[in-house]
């Protein structure tokens, strides 16, 4: 290849670049995912329980954008149902989504502190809705009910029953209006869709196999027809 055709193609390949660069398409207003902060929002580290409705002792996170003195890291909800927040003090927590609850600090800041304010809210522990797993399973304890959930889901959380339970003695003891009730469900027939799958209550105590049961619990859950309708039950 002589000097003159090498010369052309390095004029050739030039040009071609050149045309590449200037016809790269620039799309407007999108961010860069590393300039969120100049987007003037909240960066959200996602909502583990957007749905969630809060309830006392419940733990929470509280983001307000570029005002780290008014933010807090964990807050819990108190007894009556509120928190404490800078410059706008008590703020009604209980039975709002942390959604409802970020707009409601939001406003109460744009009043008269912050021209449009950001805020974020998001649940890091759930104390207020709990349901106690115990007898034949795998871990018994208390588990956090962060949706809504049923038998089934709620005996997963206790790891499922143990190799000797005893899955058509399953007892569901519930609290209403200050009345002990209990229900009687058997799981294998659950799993199969011959009975329904319960949906589980905060404070709901569940009890796999009869046989942790006082005796007087065992034998009234024993004459009692498997049809998972709850009842008073006598202390």
């Amino acid at each position: 290849m002589n000097k003159i055709a090498a010369l052309g193609i390095l004029i050739s390949l030039s040009l071609i670049v050149s045309g590449c660069q200037s016809s790269r398409e620039i799309v407007p207003g999108i961010v860069p995912a590393d300039a969120s902060a100049l987007a003037g929002t909240v960066p959200d580290p996602g909502n583990p329980f957007p749905d969630y409705v809060i309830g006392p002792q419940d733990v929470l996170t509280v983001r307000v954008f570029r005002e780290p003195d008014l933010s807090i890291d964990a807050v819990r909800v108190d007894s009556g149902g509120r928190i404490e927040m800078p410059l706008i003090g008590k703020v009604e927590a209980v039975n709002k989504t942390p959604d409802q609850l970020s707009q409601e600090i939001t406003t109460r800041l744009g009043e008269k502190y912050l021209v449009n304010p950001s805020v974020a809210v998001n649940v890091q522990e759930v104390n207020s809705k709990r349901v106690t797993v115990e007898g034949e399973v795998s871990s018994p304890g208390v588990f956090a009910l962060t949706g809504t959930s049923d038998l089934l889901t709620a005996i997963a959380l206790a790891g499922g029953p143990d190799d000797v339970a005893q899955l058509d003695e399953i007892a569901v003891f519930r609290s209403v209006n200050g009345q002990k009730m209990v229900a009687a469900f058997d799981l294998a027939r659950i799993r199969s869709g011959e009975m329904a799958n319960p949906v589980i209550l905060p404070g709901d105590i569940i009890v796999v196999g009869f046989s942790s049961l006082r005796q007087g619990y065992q034998d009234f859950l024993k004459i009692a027809p498997l049809i998972a309708v709850f009842r008073p039950l006598a202390n």
